[in-house]
């Protein structure tokens, strides 16, 4: 499967609130950044997904340094954050309609982000990786083969959403630095969690063990339900059972309702804020304070459950009073309830989307249950999230969850980064024989649309023609190479041979293959372009310049009585499609040897519409 091992493997889990990277090295074990900017001494293992912007719209700072770097309209600057859910639009005009503080006016501006935020990940990386390594010195990692590894939320479903995350991996700089770089969309953020867990995990977990990883993040909760299928504790294995869903749910909800429940209490006493004794944008400094971040983070803790919880805001005097808004000298008290308030949404929709994954597995009569349900992600860390789905689970117990553990994983907020590596090192430890999830769920139909030899049958008021050797075919047929709900091997690729007719002397040698997809229900899967539920995916060109006359095979026609004989050249070769939840990726082959000769063989054209259609 590989060629070569990359120098240099890095992990990056681009996250709603947090982004965190790893990085390792065929030799040495894995390594979270945690040398980030503004940071200080603490060490700090993920990052503020954060941008300050300056009038001018350049970039004043970015992650921790957003902290020193005010932002407001008296100076021009403007904090931009949570713009990863906002590239989906209907996620931003749900905020806008919310009248949510600061979000984009467009996807396009949230990309915009995205890329300015990344492009400063890039750079810092780089620097500390090529520090850590003595590169610096000699050129950096530029003539170095390096991977980059990206994880994508399971709410991702179209094609079209991919793309354009894998436009802004380059545009920031990934893969793109070197021709020995590469940069790819590699798992979904639930299917690296699950990995971690299964290579990590302290709990004992058998072949054929069930279990459900929820990764309940700062944008969205992602789940996948995984059974083990290899219990080699040097090359463990696992396969997805049900097709890996998310929802939109994550710690940054909980920040939202913080600042309504703030804003609440001001909202009654104006004359507070009009008077100058706390700031008019008190609700949001107080929900990035580093105050309120612990009590989020270790809420439900038994050493830190108390009846009331005391945040201090940093610009409000310490002798300031009031009874009305419960400050006192400064800090703001809240009541047991009222954080419980801001968790208890968000728990009980993880338990709705919980619960559907194991009514499905009931449907299925699957004889095995659910061992574990694995906890991971910012908002998975919680210990109050913990105990409140055990309870749940623990009350009403599911027919196919009936002694389900609710656990952590281990390094919960780094599962994602680890993930990825640690899938990646099982692939190469094995030449691409042996990976960490053996078969995933294909969540849409693929095909490609061919002609097929006309049958009066099957074939009755479809599109026909008469080829130079004549006979006669049926054209735009659709041939499914992968069926909505079929397991797909992630280490292997869905073959389709294809041949191209060339005239003795032509130096063309390429061919338009056109790739559909469809969400009908495989019993009832369309035949033809002209049946209901096909849309085009996209065009693939396969382009075999430089393959010699003299390889082709020769086909003639014979002479008819007024007619010269005609002899043809047919090129036969291979496109092979690579599907996972996160990507649509084609190789062309030839001669069973991936093709590449002086140019890029494969060129995709994306349909706008068809990539479009969430699986």
């Amino acid at each position: 499967m590989y060629s070569y091992a990359p120098d240099i493997v890095v992990s990056i889990d681009f996250g709603t609130t947090y982004t965190g990277v790893a990085w390792k090295t065929p030799r040495t074990p894995i390594q979270v950044i945690n040398d980030w900017p503004g940071s200080g001494d603490r060490a700090e293992r993920k990052v503020p997904t954060t941008l300050i912007y300056n009038h001018d719209g350049t970039v004043s700072s970015w992650g921790f340094m957003c902290a020193d770097d005010n932002d407001g309209p008296w100076n021009g600057k403007i904090r931009r954050e949570f713009f990863k859910i906002f590239m989906e639009a209907e996620t931003l005009l749900e905020a806008q309609r919310r009248g949510f503080a600061n979000a984009p006016t467009t996807t396009v501006e949230a990309e915009q982000y995205a890329t300015d935020f990344l492009q400063q990940i890039y750079a810092h990386v780089k620097e500390s990786i090529e520090t850590q390594m003595g590169l610096q010195q000699s050129g950096g990692w530029a003539d170095m083969p390096v991977e980059f590894l990206f994880s994508v939320p399971t709410t991702w479903t179209s094609l079209k959403m991919i793309n354009r995350f894998k436009s802004i991996i380059r545009n920031a700089g990934f893969g793109v630095e070197s021709l020995r770089h590469s940069a790819h969309v590699d798992l979904t953020e639930a299917e690296a969690a699950a990995v971690a867990t299964l290579k990590t995990s302290a709990v004992t977990l058998d072949t054929d063990s069930l279990f459900l990883v929820v990764d309940a993040g700062g944008g969205t909760t992602d789940l996948a339900l995984m059974q083990v299928t290899t219990v080699n504790q040097e090359i463990p294995q696992m396969s997805s059972v049900h097709q890996v869903s998310g929802i939109g749910i994550g710690a940054t909800l909980i920040d939202q309702r913080f600042v309504r429940l703030v804003a609440r209490r001001l909202e009654a006493y104006p004359e507070v804020t009009a008077t100058g004794q706390v700031p008019p944008d008190y609700p949001l400094r107080l929900a990035r304070s580093h105050q309120f971040r612990t009590v989020k983070h270790k809420f439900g803790e038994r050493a830190y459950t108390q009846p009331h919880y005391r945040i201090p805001l940093e610009g409000v005097s310490h002798s300031f009073n009031h009874a009305g808004l419960l400050i006192n000298n400064g800090w703001m008290t809240f009541t047991l309830q009222e954080i419980q308030s801001l968790f208890d949404p968000q728990i009980d929709a993880i338990v709705t989307k919980i619960t559907k994954e194991l009514d499905w597995l009931r449907e299925q009569d699957h004889l095995q249950q659910v061992q574990y349900i694995v906890l991971s992600g910012g908002l998975g860390s919680s210990a109050y999230v913990r105990e409140q789905l055990q309870h749940r689970f623990s009350r009403f117990c599911h027919a196919s969850a009936n002694n389900a553990a609710v656990i952590p994983c281990n390094d919960p907020q780094l599962v994602v980064v680890r993930g990825l590596l640690l899938s990646w090192e099982q692939r190469w430890a094995t030449g691409g024989h042996a990976s960490v999830l053996t078969a995933r769920i294909a969540r849409a139909s693929y095909g490609v649309v061919v002609m097929k030899e006309y049958d009066t049958i099957h074939h009755f008021g479809e599109d026909s023609f008469i080829d130079p050797f004549g006979k006669k075919w049926a054209s735009n047929q659709v041939e499914w190479l992968i069926r909505k709900g079929d397991a797909i091997r992630p280490d292997s690729s869905i073959v389709k041979k294809l041949f191209l007719l060339i005239k003795p002397g032509d130096t063309g040698r390429s061919l338009v293959t056109e790739f559909v997809t469809s969400q009908v229900e495989p019993p009832y899967m369309p035949t033809s372009k002209k049946k209901g539920g096909v849309v085009k995916v996209c065009d693939v060109k396969s382009d075999l310049s430089g393959v010699e006359e003299g390889e082709l095979e020769k086909k003639h026609k014979r002479a008819g009585c007024f007619k010269k004989g005609k002899t043809w050249l047919v090129c036969h070769f291979e496109v092979r499609v690579i599907v996972t939840p996160a990507d649509l990726r084609f190789e062309l082959w030839y001669k069973e040897q991936k093709f590449s000769g002086n140019h890029d063989p494969i060129t995709v054209q994306w349909d706008e519409d068809g990539t479009q259609i969430r699986a």
